[in-house]
Parts: C-alpha cells; structure tokens; sequence
C-alpha cells in the first residue's frame, strides 16, 4: 500500500504562493517608493520595515488557500507529490497572483481616476477602497479559482491509485488542523485591517514592535489558546471529510467571539465615560475584569462548539501521526 499524505500537496501549493506574493509585493511597493522618493538612505528605512510587513499581511490569505486547496485535492483523490502535480499547482499559483495584481490595481486606478477628489486620504474609505474591499475581493476570487482549478482539472493530476481513507488515526488530526486553518483565517482577517488603518494613520512609519511584533506575539498566544482548549474536542472518527461542519464551527465561533467582545467593549466604554468619571484606578480595574470576562467566555465557547460538532458520545483512543 502507498503511504499517502494529506497535508504534502497543500503546504508545496502555499509555499509557492507565498514566495511568489512575496516577490510581487516587494517588487511593486519598490518600484512605488523609488518613484515617489528620491531619498535612498530614507526609502531603505521605510522599505526593510514594509516588507515583513507585507509578508505578515499575507498571512489570511495563505491560511485560506491551504485550507481550500486541501479540500480541494481530497475530493478529487490528489496526494501525490510529482513533477506534473507541482507544475499544475505553479499554473495555479501564477493565475492567483495575477489576480490579485489585477484587483489592486484595479482599485488604484479607480481611486486616482475617480474617487481622490471625493474621499480624503486620512479617512478610513481611503483604506476601506485601496485595502479592505481588495482584500475581500482577493479571497473570494482567489478561493473559488482555486476549487474549481483543482475540480476541472483533476483529470490531468497525477492520482493515486488507491483513495485516501479517513481512520481512526489520522481522521481527528484532519479534521483539527483544518478548523484551526479557517478559524486563524477569519479571527485574523480583520485585525489584519486593523493594522492596515494603524499602519496608514502613521504614513506607513511601521513599528516593529506595534505592527509586526506585538500582533505575531497575539497571534501565536491565540494559536496557543485554541489549541489547548479545543484539541480533546475533537475525538470522533469520520469516514468522509467534513467540511461543512469545520466551516460551520469555525464561522460561528468567529461571529460569537466578534459579538461577545463588541457588546464587551461598549459596556466598557459607556463604564469609563459615564459611571467611573474617567477614575484611572477604576477603568484600570474594568478592563482587566472584562478583558478576563472575555477571554474566559472565549475558551468556553471554542470548546463548547467544538465538542457539539467534534465530540461523539462515545470516546476513541487515538495515536496521533505525522501526516506529512
């Protein structure tokens, strides 16, 4: 029997998209910066901070292209790693950066040819037209191409012979990797927006430590959380991948989390405004309360809705592998 690996294909695919995005966003915001600044020594001290920048930005994105082309190439019985497979998936690869090359071009131009007069570039609409709306755009167009890349062209994939087969060993690991893939995917799109404003709002000075540290640090500490507060969660065996219920799970406890803290926070804020008179002590005290409320209520939920769809009544014992 050919020992087949779930995860190979997907992490080649998102590699190459990474290094050739990587490539693009360092040659385009070059080409931009040398025209508009004539001072090297300058541009250099914007520019080696911009691009980790750019390749922390493009974090989403790799998420929720290994996610879709993992499922993708499950269902059309793609595992193995050979030259035709690669080739395929550099074809893929170029097409959706040549789409996202296109979008944001696209949103330039409309906002020099049409919308620079109407909008005020210290607005948030500036990032709204030139970041937010291009991203969402980019996932949506980039995700789909994908699927349906791999689906009509999986006859021209090398295949394997026998097809792969979820078990009790590797059917929990699965299904627990691609719920931290597409949960990580929606809880960071949108700080990623975040950041573009905070990163905008400072005419792109970037901090190391406020825009590229301070959020990879929060982003590994979540990682963490999840991990640990969830990973006993998933226990049940299935024969067939589950997509709908990792998606459903991992969308309804972004929605939860998005809700609970926002209705968190205006409580805070009408505290701190109008019941404790701006008292440093007090408003010290209620974040921290809340910000725990929060957290708490946070690894409740991940683990209450991950055992609703993961957790079967009864438990199996299960050795975990290496599945690349």
């Amino acid at each position: 029997m050919e020992k087949l690996a779930f995860f190979k294909l997907p992490f080649i695919f998102i590699v190459l998209f990474f290094f050739c995005s990587a490539f693009i966003s360092i040659i385009k915001l070059g080409i931009t910066f040398i025209s508009t600044f004539h001072d090297y020594k300058f541009l250099w001290g914007i520019l080696y901070k911009l691009a980790p920048y750019q390749l922390l930005r493009s974090i989403p994105e790799c998420l929720l292209l290994f996610g879709i082309s993992a499922i993708s190439l499950y269902r059309v019985n793609v595992h193995r790693v050979t030259f035709k497979n690669i080739t395929l998936l550099i074809f893929n690869v170029i097409i959706i950066c040549t789409i996202s090359y296109f979008i944001n071009a696209i949103a330039e131009a409309i906002f020099d040819n049409v919308l620079i007069n109407m909008i005020n570039v210290a607005s948030w609409l500036f990032i709204l037209v030139l970041c937010i709306i291009p991203s969402c755009l980019f996932y949506l167009f980039s995700g789909l191409f994908t699927y349906f890349y791999i689906k009509v062209l999986n006859n021209y994939f090398d295949k394997n012979k026998q097809t792969f087969e979820l078990t009790i060993i590797n059917s929990t690991k699965i299904h627990f990797i691609l719920f931290l893939v597409f949960f990580f995917f929606i809880l960071i799109a949108y700080p990623s927006f975040i950041l573009d404003v905070l990163v905008h709002n400072s005419y792109y000075f970037i901090s190391f430590w406020k825009h590229i540290f301070l959020p990879i640090c929060c982003y590994l500490f979540s990682l963490l959380v999840v991990i640990l507060v969830s990973k006993n969660m998933f226990t049940q065996m299935f024969v067939v991948l589950q997509t709908d219920r990792i998606i459903k799970c991992a969308v309804s406890l972004n929605i939860i989390i998005f809700i609970l803290n926002f209705i968190l926070w205006r409580v805070a804020n009408w505290l701190i405004n109008h019941a404790l008179l701006q008292n440093t002590a007090l408003t010290s005290i209620v974040i921290i309360l809340l910000g725990s409320t929060s957290f708490i209520l946070s690894c409740l939920m991940i683990r209450k809705l991950t055992k609703y769809y993961f957790h079967p009544s009864v438990k199996y014992q299960i050795n975990l592998y290496y599945l690349f």
